[in-house]
């Protein structure tokens, strides 16, 4: 794995994904800013390199990709993409009509998968997954609420590209 990517690259990130807000959160609390995985990922060029970037912090031994719908599927697919490792989305439920299934794509059943997400917070969203041998966690940007510390409770690491130097928010 290799360290945080530097600061070019970060502030690149920062210039096309960020907004000023407030934005809301789920919880109720807010945000000065957020940060907007749709613009990142609907940017190619700038996908592709947070991809190579993403697949410098697996672990050598990765053998699967999950990330969270809907934020989640553009990184996770370019990462797989970029890395030749398959793929699956996890839904926040089980989908209530056709197959019903909560995880799709890939079988992950055995395999040392990482989790992928845009944004961590407190880390509850990256440990919805069954079946996987799953011993780490990779984000863009990590907002230093406590997601380290949850997922570290679930012997999960958590690498991410870039972390929040507004702290807590």
């Amino acid at each position: 794995m290799n360290p945080p990517v530097a600061a070019p690259f970060a502030q690149k990130i920062a210039t096309v994904a960020y907004r000023s807000g407030p934005y809301r959160l789920p919880d109720g609390g807010t945000l000065d800013t957020y940060f907007d995985p749709y613009r990142l990922a609907g940017d190619p060029e700038l996908l592709t390199e947070t991809a190579a970037a993403l697949a410098d912090l697996l672990p050598d031994d990765t053998e699967a990709l999950a990330g969270p719908a809907l934020a989640g599927v553009p990184l996770v697919t370019a990462v797989s993409l970029h890395t030749g490792l398959p793929a699956a989305f996890l839904r926040p439920a089980p989908k209530e009509h056709g197959t019903w299934q909560q995880i799709e794509g890939a079988e992950l059943g055995g395999r040392r998968t990482v989790l992928l997400d845009d944004t961590a917070r407190s880390g509850a969203s990256l440990l919805r997954i069954g079946g996987a041998l799953v011993g780490t966690a990779v984000c863009v940007l990590d907002r230093d609420a406590g997601a380290t510390t949850l997922l570290a409770g679930h012997h999960l690491a958590l690498h991410a590209l870039v972390r929040d130097p507004g702290g807590t928010q």
